[in-house]
């Protein structure tokens, strides 16, 4: 009933993620054939680059290719940058919508602990925050064919896994914030303006090292093609997400609505 509750709430905010996750990755695998004709070019481009961290990602465009590019457009991009904006929103909505409408009493009035409500709660909005990226990643893999291009699955779908747990963690903290906010959408604004800076720091060379985008850049990433996990990024993405929901477990037990 509250799974059923929660689409029923937020079923256009997940068929518009899902849309633009698609219009993102579709408009990039048909742009792949005129770049790939012309991905000699690449080193003189590079030259009017201003970011390194663009001239980076050029550099392994050039070097690995469709993969490179199958990172930056599906991984980084859809993962770390529209996956990202979709869990914040979502995450912020989980509990801070209720205080906001003033419903939050009649939700808690249900005969479960607050506890379970929340896990189920945050258990269905993680679906509504992996599922359509993880469905996108797989349909991508799929129209590479399309393109003349060949990735593994499984490679494909390891590094899906490492850019859903950096989503779920985001997805996390904002569920976290909503169990302290009294507005819906001031988690959301908290966390993705944290992580915009974030990205902007990352695209500064002596600062990138600083930014959490770079858990999850082409540095991480392509390495996956030869058997190197990140299991550091990894590691770091669970500890954040149990220590949030740790957090937030605790608060949803003493707040008084």
């Amino acid at each position: 009933m509250l799974f059923r509750q929660m689409l029923r709430e937020h079923l256009f905010l997940v068929l518009g993620y899902q849309v633009l996750l698609i219009a993102n990755i579709a408009a990039a695998i048909a742009y792949w054939p005129e770049l790939r004709e012309n991905i000699e070019a690449i080193p003189a481009v590079m030259k009017l680059i201003p970011s390194e961290t663009l001239r980076n990602m050029a550099f392994m465009l050039e070097e690995q290719g469709y993969w490179a590019y199958f990172g930056i457009q599906q991984l980084f991009k859809g993962g770390g940058v529209v996956a990202m904006m979709a869990a914040s929103i979502l995450g912020s909505l989980l509990i801070a919508r209720e205080a906001d409408n003033r419903t939050a009493e009649f939700l808690f009035s249900r005969p479960i602990s607050r506890s379970r409500l929340f896990l189920t709660r945050w258990g269905a909005g993680m679906l509504f925050v992996q599922l359509p990226f993880a469905l996108t990643t797989a349909g991508a893999w799929a129209a590479s064919g399309l393109v003349g291009e060949s990735l593994s699955f499984s490679m494909v779908m390891i590094a899906q896994l490492h850019l859903g747990l950096f989503v779920a963690a985001v997805f996390t903290v904002a569920a976290t914030l909503s169990t302290f906010a009294e507005h819906q959408l001031k988690p959301a604004l908290i966390v993705i303006g944290a992580m915009l800076l974030q990205l902007a720091i990352y695209m500064v060379k002596d600062l990138w090292d600083l930014s959490i985008y770079k858990s999850i850049d082409l540095d991480r990433v392509l390495p996956i093609e030869t058997g190197t996990y990140p299991w550091a990024s990894t590691i770091s993405f669970a500890a954040i997400t149990l220590l949030s929901l740790s957090v937030a477990l605790w608060q949803i037990r003493r707040r008084d609505f």
